[in-house]
């Protein structure tokens, strides 16, 4: 159903891009689970250092279109499952045309080998003490450096014997100054200077923050972790039914500029947008309802109704401090199980 209601979003052709470009967030996560037998052997125990006793935990990565809230694929695996590992899975969803934006823990030669081979383009922050080049960059004041980048030994070792030709590839290096005083540097393959020039690039990668703000309403909005059954099976069900709701309310709202238009043609200090938390809770209470035989058409415009009726200002350069907070933990106790 996830890939059904994805692949008729985009034969519509109307969504939203950057550049021409399709923007991609890659990034992962981990969901507590259930501790039962079943979810023990299958996923994996583990202690952490805020919790007596341990726990299991299952690793979640997104591909995720950031302009327009779609989770092109997502998977809940194994947390020994790496995220180079899921990235490299997530890349048989994407094509020519889009571009991939990718934390500081994704840069590998491996990784942007694969993604130029989709005829993909990529753009990532990297950890500026494990690149001499972005070492460099950050020392010569200079803003920007076109560079090639090698594999190293192990993956060198590894292409060697599956024969495959090893060719450095182009990359260019961009610094950038933050708020604060903390220093970035993006690697990206957009090596055209005059079509993409510098000033673009931290709006870019800043966009890549969606991503975050999608697992932010995974598991407090849909409570992901709030499962309803305890089973392997169920967890995964779960996990699969809310990237569909979430997925079917980016696309009900993407639908709705005109209206909103209506609404709020009065207002001249924001641009207004659906409350996304307002509307995931309505899809939620609706979704079991379209199963039920009743007129479909019917639902979906009770649904649109109630979107254009709860609308927030879209409130520009806004920017809060990240709080690493314990999570919540439900009552199991209260589960129809």
């Amino acid at each position: 159903m996830n890939r059904r209601s994805i692949n008729d979003f985009y034969l519509r052709g109307d969504q939203k891009k950057w550049h021409g470009f399709r923007l991609i967030g890659i990034d992962g996560s981990e969901v507590f689970l259930p501790k039962t037998e079943a979810t023990r052997q299958f996923f994996g125990e583990y202690t952490t250092n805020f919790m007596n006793g341990t726990v299991v935990l299952a690793r979640v990565s997104k591909a995720y279109d950031v302009l327009n809230k779609i989770n092109i694929d997502a998977k809940l695996v194994k947390r020994e499952i790496g995220e180079h590992t899921l990235a490299n899975e997530h890349l048989r969803y994407l094509s020519a045309g889009d571009l991939c934006l990718l934390d500081r823990g994704y840069p590998s030669f491996d990784l942007f080998r694969n993604i130029l081979e989709k005829d993909v383009h990529f753009c990532s922050r990297l950890p500026i003490s494990n690149w001499r080049v972005a070492q460099d960059l950050v020392a010569s004041g200079e803003k920007e450096i076109i560079a090639e980048i090698e594999p190293g030994y192990q993956i060198r070792k590894k292409y060697k014997e599956q024969n495959i030709p090893i060719e450095p590839i182009t990359c260019r290096f961009i610094y950038i100054d933050l708020p604060g005083g903390e220093k970035e540097v993006l690697i990206t393959s957009l090596l055209d200077t005059a079509k993409y020039p510098h000033e673009l690039f931290k709006e870019l990668y800043h966009l890549r923050w969606e991503v975050e703000e999608s697992y932010k309403k995974d598991k407090h909005r849909l409570q992901l972790e709030n499962f309803s059954g305890k089973t392997v099976l169920a967890i995964l069900q779960d996990f699969h039914a809310n990237i569909l709701m979430g997925n079917l309310t980016a696309i009900l709202s993407s639908q709705l500029e005109k209206e909103i238009r209506e609404k709020t043609n009065r207002s001249i200090k924001y641009k207004y947008q659906v409350n996304f938390t307002t509307a995931l809770a309505k899809v939620k209470e609706m979704l079991p309802k379209f199963f039920s035989g009743k007129n479909i058409w019917e639902l979906l415009e009770k649904l649109i109704r109630m979107f254009v009726c709860n609308l927030v200002p879209v409130r520009p350069n806004r920017s809060f401090k990240r709080h690493m907070a314990r999570r919540k933990r439900y009552a199991k106790c209260y589960l129809g199980l």
